[in-house]
């Protein structure tokens, strides 16, 4: 929905809608059944706010972060515990999204993203 300003403005309703449930637990965590599904969810999610940059971005950078290493299993993988349960795909999301902010961006993309 938001891979460039023109697509950011004319979706900004949605974006905002979206955005104001990432604070709700219950929408973050799959409804209290953790499948790999939202692993990738929180790689789309942070991919997305990364892009826009600003205090969304942050806030949802450093709770994801704190959240995935409290899933992490003592054998250092994540698995899903339905649909998506492989260890390599679920560990996969897992990593690329902590590592979210360290990915590169386009230039125009790296200007919007440290200014907020």
């Amino acid at each position: 929905m938001s891979r460039s300003d023109k697509d950011r403005r004319r979706n900004a309703k949605e974006i905002g809608d979206i955005t104001a449930q990432l604070s709700d637990s219950k929408f973050v965590n799959g409804f209290g059944s953790m499948g790999g599904e939202e692993f990738f969810s929180y790689l789309n999610i942070s991919d997305g706010l990364r892009r826009s940059g600003g205090e969304e971005w942050r806030k949802w950078n450093s709770k994801i972060k704190t959240d995935l290493l409290k899933l992490q299993n003592d054998d250092g993988t994540w698995v899903g515990h339905h649909c998506i349960t492989g260890h390599v795909a679920v560990t996969s999301a897992a990593v690329l999204t902590l590592l979210a902010e360290r990915q590169p961006m386009a230039p125009s993309l790296q200007q919007r993203s440290a200014g907020g």
